[in-house]
């Protein structure tokens, strides 16, 4: 009797070979054959499941946002929305292997995105979606008290992002990434911390 596979089970078990690939030896290594070995499976089963190299990116880098959100639904939501906010930041720094393979894809997507016009457009989607629930947990912090309400909620999530983004980079030749935690930190609380009224 043939063995029944999992097709979305594959195509995720091959895009995690990737990321480790990433993670390991850069986005150079990665090759139809470097994955094939990586995830145990024939070059021509890479193929079966991705037609293309870049679509194997794409699916890679649509699972480090699962992987982002998972991690996300298993934070403590306690403290207030400023505090929280920062430990929502800080799972997406490049703390552990896993991170930091996820911080490269996107930043390798990124890059091509600057001279591909559909890749730039999947880049922006995702941005947006990102931008669009900063801005509307912003402005639930900025109607709890918790954040500054002297500039929109959009302006300040762009901040953010911009900070969360620059700092994820940064950490990635760090000789200790968690050492810029607290510059981090101290660089969120100072852009979102409520304005004293003088």
């Amino acid at each position: 009797m043939p063995k029944i596979v999992d097709r979305a089970e594959r195509r995720r078990e091959i895009a995690g070979a990737l990321l480790r690939i990433v993670a390991r030896e850069g986005v150079e290594a990665v090759s139809v054959r470097s994955v094939a070995v990586e995830a145990g499976v024939s070059a021509g089963a890479v193929q079966k499941y991705f037609s293309t190299k870049e679509d194997l990116f794409r699916f890679a880098l649509d699972m480090t946002s699962e992987f982002l959100e998972q991690r996300w639904e298993n934070l403590d939501q306690s403290g207030d929305l400023l505090d929280l906010l920062l430990r929502l930041l800080f799972e997406a720094m490049p703390l552990d292997e896993q991170r930091r393979a996820e911080v490269i894809v996107i930043n390798a997507f990124t890059a091509r995105a600057a001279v591909r016009p559909s890749w730039a457009e999947f880049i922006r989607t995702g941005y947006d979606e990102l931008a669009e629930i900063t801005t509307q947990y912003i402005s639930k912090a900025q109607a709890e008290g918790h954040v500054r309400d002297d500039l929109a909620a959009s302006d300040l999530a762009d901040a953010v992002l911009a900070l969360s983004d620059g700092f994820a980079t940064r950490m990635l030749t760090a000789a200790d990434p968690a050492a810029l935690l607290p510059s981090l930190e101290a660089a969120v609380r100072t852009l979102l911390a409520p304005q004293v009224q003088r």
